[in-house]
């Protein structure tokens, strides 16, 4: 007999997400690496849909970036999230 996959459906996978990361963080505070890839960028769009301020989103740029990287990541996400940027590129290199 053969398998029956389900499709994902990405509304009630973002719906499911948020829920189960408030029930997880509730009113405490959280910590994230944010990258400026996707897989960090989703998470902190997901976790500050939760949990609003109480995230913080921390950016370090440690010199090996890609010319002009470390601003367009600031620039996406000052507004968006309560975020922070570190020049660690001399103490990293």
């Amino acid at each position: 007999m053969k398998k029956v996959m389900k499709m994902l459906n990405p509304e009630e996978f973002i719906k499911e997400s948020i829920q189960k990361i408030k029930d997880e963080i509730g009113d405490e505070k959280a910590i994230i690496a944010l990258s400026g890839g996707v897989d960090s960028s989703v998470c902190s769009v997901l976790v500050k849909e939760a949990i609003g301020d109480n995230l913080i989103a921390i950016f370090v740029d440690h010199g090996l970036l890609r010319e002009g990287e470390a601003e367009e990541v600031t620039e996406t996400f000052k507004d968006r999230l309560n975020f922070n940027y570190v020049d660690a590129s001399d103490e990293f290199l």
